[in-house]
């Protein structure tokens, strides 16, 4: 606008070297309209030329009544009340502001002004700034532009209506907190088609994720994206990775679920044994679901005062016998778990908390049976140790020439087809080595033990390298 008046003379450089040094838009606004005051009279009409050539007919409204109306006060105030959600999960480039220009919600200079941001927060910040200056319509388009571009959760944020809600607090702090363990165990072009294909990426997501060269890069989008997106979406991020060959970084960010039972022991005649122990198998469900839910003060003992401080969540009870679920939060929790299981510390618990109310019914005790394999499922599913990562990643160029890749030994190892036929696509024998190293520091802890038992004899020169790494990385604490 400050050109166009300029143009037709209405301001001189004078003027607006004055506008352009105020710091904020309405700083600028307010200098301008300063400025205007003291000019001709005819100053007046070009001033509403400029206004309508730069569309903002919402402005010529609030001055002649013509025109579209300005942005309304429950609108702005949604718009400046929702900012700071609005700038953690708008994704104004992925497909927003294209969407608003074609609408002509934004000019070529707003466009221009929010994609010279830095960050995605700072451009939804500006986008949402933006809007406040606009026609009432703009609104509108800008709900219609989430809708389009599957940013429903930002329609929810903004309206309150429809099914689809932002990642909860909950999983963001997942997200965040793991992150770097997660970051380093995403192998990146195992999983991006998938998430195109569950509709949690768009095209446009995945050029960003493939615009970056390295795989850490590319790991660090893929978190950063599915951060700001719904809850439903994140939900389809970890099916992903259960699906892709990625389930020890689904377990990292969800925890691990230890899946028990609860078996009874009452002292009837014989013959009625079975009968009675169903009945109060029944009832005893019954009664633990709801203890557990209510959170009485009897099962705080088991909750609280046991698993909370090994890191374990309150178990759910669920039907199918007496089923009893446990979430770990790590692995560091699952060792605990399994020592309160194997001490019988958490039968006991259970026995002496719930026997007493079933006391008339002759339940004697409780036995809590996991099995073994419930354990080890989830102790293969650990991630990659710094020290094994860094064993790894070191040897890239140590052992060129050392360390053959051959189909037999990938043959051996726990690879999907993608990341074998990376390994197997590499250019040169070192680059072979190099991405071979690389894949196998983001998979489970186990990878490792298992790239080191089947290296042939000719390469001990490699086992003794990786093994005196550990020993050094560990400060001489590991052998």
């Amino acid at each position: 606008m400050i050109d166009c008046l300029l143009r037709v003379e209405v301001l001189t450089n004078s003027d607006s070297e004055t506008v352009h040094s105020k710091l904020s838009l309405n700083d600028t606004a307010r200098e301008t309209i300063k400025i205007l005051q003291r000019k001709s009279d005819d100053s007046f009409e070009k001033f509403i030329s400029a206004l309508t050539e730069t569309e903002q007919g919402h402005v010529v409204h609030i001055l002649t009544g013509a025109g579209s109306s300005p942005m309304s006060k429950e609108h702005r105030k949604l718009l400046r009340s929702k900012k700071e959600e609005l700038e953690m999960f708008c994704d104004p480039v992925n497909g927003v502001i294209s969407a608003l220009a074609a609408a002509n919600a934004v000019n070529s200079g707003d466009e221009a002004r929010i994609r010279r941001r830095a960050t995605l927060n700072e451009m939804a910040g500006e986008l949402a700034e933006t809007l406040t200056r606009k026609a009432d319509d703009a609104f509108n388009a800008f709900v219609t532009a989430l809708n389009k571009t599957g940013q429903n959760h930002v329609t929810y944020i903004l309206t309150g209506e429809g099914d689809s809600q932002p990642v909860s607090e909950e999983c963001r702090a997942k997200l965040k907190a793991k992150r770097f363990r997660v970051v380093k165990s995403i192998y990146a072009d195992c999983i991006v088609s998938s998430l195109i294909s569950k509709g949690v990426f768009s095209s446009y997501d995945q050029q960003r994720v493939d615009s970056r060269l390295i795989d850490d890069k590319k790991g660090e989008m893929i978190v950063n994206l599915i951060a700001i997106k719904s809850q439903s979406v994140f939900g389809g991020f970890i099916d992903t990775l259960n699906e892709c060959h990625h389930d020890h970084v689904a377990t990292e960010l969800m925890g691990i679920e230890i899946v028990g039972e609860i078996q009874t022991q009452v002292s009837t005649e014989e013959e009625m044994v079975r009968a009675d122990s169903d009945l109060v198998e029944e009832e005893l469900r019954n009664n633990m679901q709801q203890a557990f839910t209510n959170k009485e003060t009897a099962v705080n003992v088991i909750t609280n005062d046991v698993l909370s401080l090994n890191g374990i969540s309150q178990p759910d009870i669920e039907d199918g016998s007496i089923i009893v679920k446990f979430r770990c939060r790590d692995h560091a929790a699952l060792v605990s778990l399994g020592k309160l299981f194997t001490s019988k510390q958490l039968e006991q618990l259970f026995t002496k908390v719930f026997c007493p109310r079933f006391a008339e019914k002759d339940l004697r005790a409780l036995s809590l049976k996991i099995e073994d394999e419930e354990f080890e499922r989830h102790k293969e599913l650990k991630l990659m140790t710094d020290e094994h990562r860094e064993a790894l990643l070191s040897s890239a160029e140590r052992l060129d020439g050392k360390l053959t890749v051959k189909g037999e030994l990938l043959d051996k190892l726990s690879l999907c087809r993608r990341r074998r036929q990376t390994i197997e696509r590499a250019g040169t024998h070192q680059q072979q080595v190099r991405t071979l190293t690389d894949i196998v520091s983001r998979q489970p802890d186990s990878a490792f033990t298992q790239l080191l038992e089947l290296l042939p004899p000719l390469n001990l020169y490699a086992k003794l390298h990786l093994n005196v790494f550990i020993l050094l990385a560990s400060g001489g604490q590991k052998p």
